[in-house]
């Protein structure tokens, strides 16, 4: 009986035991209920509460780059802006000193490069003049009534006017 000696040490382990099935799940995919009796359960720990303050900072540092990326974009914006209306300044000043200029050699007619850059100065000013207007339009103070009779005003009681570009730094 070599046979059968040798059965009865071997041991057990057939498809007919319940830990041979538990055994082809996945140990993350076991229910927690069959962890067996000398097991302990994992206790589910509770909110790290640095975990606000970690996306609370994320959500800064993001925006922070966003502003950064805002201000060179304006930045150059403005560049290109000045310099598109210095050479427009030219143009019009060389026109009324009377010299002959090529309007459409300086302003880029026939380049689409230089074509699509004014395309785009002039989209961008036609959205800024209605929001100017409306800006001016609430500037204005409505003239108060007042009990004094109308006389026109002296040279000390006029305010001086400013140009638009008082606020860029010219007078």
């Amino acid at each position: 009986m070599p046979l059968a000696s040798a059965l009865a040490t071997r041991p057990l382990s057939s498809v007919a035991e319940t830990s041979f099935w538990k055994s082809l799940v996945p140990k993350p995919l076991r229910s927690r209920s069959t962890a067996g009796p000398g097991k302990k359960t994992k206790v589910q720990k509770g909110w790290n509460p640095a975990t606000f303050f970690i996306f609370i900072f994320l959500l800064i540092g993001s925006m922070s780059i966003q502003m950064i990326s805002l201000k060179k974009d304006f930045a150059t914006f403005m560049r290109q802006s000045d310099v598109r209306i210095g050479l427009l300044r030219e143009v019009v000043e060389k026109l009324q000193k009377g010299e002959e200029v090529d309007v459409e050699k300086v302003l880029g007619t026939g380049d689409p490069e230089r074509e699509l850059a004014w395309e785009e100065v002039l989209r961008e000013i036609e959205r800024e003049e209605p929001a100017k207007q409306q800006r001016k339009k609430q500037a204005e103070p409505t003239p108060a009534p007042s009990s004094k009779p109308d006389t026109p005003p002296t040279e000390a009681t006029r305010t001086p006017v400013q140009s638009t570009l008082a606020s860029k730094g010219f007078f």
